[in-house]
């Protein structure tokens, strides 16, 4: 499974990929930030999931496009202390029309905001998991995840065949 991580700059995205990769991680920076991806690969088999970390930085958008295929689902990171850096983010990955989870990074073990709060000025609509994790924490990561896993199996028992 592909899965996209994606959040503004400073979300936590590196940190989260880098947390649960059980491959070296590779990671492209420009100074103090991601320039073209992350990627990290965890589980085997049927369970693989290879992360890609996309740039938080609107200067580095342009290289969505080529993440964004073949991806089946995106965790969008978001640190609660910076909502409003998130829109444009939630913005794009609602356009893509893949499932996705809002992965709301707890830095310093502290969920600074209620998530019920950060559902409402994110306006995310319900069914959307909004779930706390600490981008730090192999366990967290892996959790939210697996939310993001169940949002591509939902997604595809709710998917309309097709007429052809």
């Amino acid at each position: 499974m592909k899965i996209l991580v994606l959040g503004p700059a400073g979300a936590g995205k590196t940190t989260a990929v880098h947390a649960v990769s059980e491959i070296a991680p590779v990671r492209t920076d420009a100074g103090d930030t991601t320039a073209a991806l992350d990627f990290g690969r965890l589980g085997e088999g049927e369970r693989r999931r290879y992360l890609f970390g996309a740039p938080g930085q609107a200067r580095f958008w342009f290289r969505w496009p080529d993440l964004v295929r073949g991806a089946d689902a995106a965790l969008v990171v978001v640190d609660p202390r910076r909502i409003a850096d998130a829109y444009p983010v939630l913005d794009a990955v609602e356009g893509l029309r893949l499932p996705f989870v809002v992965g709301v990074n707890c830095f310093d073990g502290l969920l600074t905001r209620p998530l019920h709060d950060v559902r409402w000025a994110l306006t995310v609509r319900d069914g959307i998991p909004v779930h706390p994790f600490d981008a730090r924490d192999p366990a967290s990561v892996r959790e939210v995840l697996d939310l993001v896993e169940a949002a591509v199996v939902r997604g595809s028992e709710t998917r309309q065949p097709s007429p052809l």
